[in-house]
């Protein structure tokens, strides 16, 4: 090979090394799910809404889960938490309703999560995967997310409102992060 067919050569590797680290990026990142904030799987508020957001929605990631909640963090971190949100609303009749949303690792880790949660009582509701309201909680998971919604009793107006609050929370796991995985 003489010199200008070498330079011609190293020209040409120039240029298709340049074009891989340049698409390279966006190559990865098509593949990969976008982050979603969990507050788009709660309801929406205000206006003619059925639901209103009692004081504000609050989040951990990690360790910040100690400060979430009392307790019950070591469960979850031990298996493999992410993120998580706590919120409360209120029904149209006034009353609270609090969720408590979990993102773990894995589909397969928020199963066990739930099944750690619930107990033999109570009665499974079509909610989510493996949904159960026991007393006013209702456990439900979804995808990589273990779901928690409780009422202050269980009067037959607040299991109502529990389970059209987790009927809604799953029907936007379903449609949002299904969306985000295309």
């Amino acid at each position: 090979m003489n010199a200008e067919s070498i330079g011609g050569v190293m020209i040409k590797r120039v240029v298709w090394l340049s074009l891989f680290l340049l698409w390279s990026p966006a190559l990865l990142l098509a593949d990969t799910p976008a982050v979603l904030d969990l507050e788009i799987f709660l309801p929406p508020i205000g206006g003619q809404s059925e639901w209103q957001l009692d004081g504000p929605v609050q989040k951990a990631e990690g360790k910040q889960l100690f400060m979430l909640i009392n307790g019950g963090a070591t469960l979850y971190l031990s298996l493999g938490f992410k993120r998580a949100l706590t919120a409360t609303f209120k029904d149209r009749h006034g009353k609270p309703v609090n969720v408590d949303l979990f993102e773990m690792n894995s589909l397969l880790i928020a199963q066990r999560v739930n099944r750690e949660k619930v107990g033999t009582e109570g009665r499974d509701l079509p909610i989510g995967n493996e949904g159960r309201l026991e007393s006013y909680y209702l456990n439900f998971w979804q995808g990589p997310y273990q779901v928690t919604i409780s009422g202050y009793d269980a009067t037959a107006a607040s299991i109502d409102s529990i389970t059209r609050l987790a009927g809604l929370i799953a029907d936007n796991i379903t449609r949002f992060a299904s969306a985000s995985l295309k």
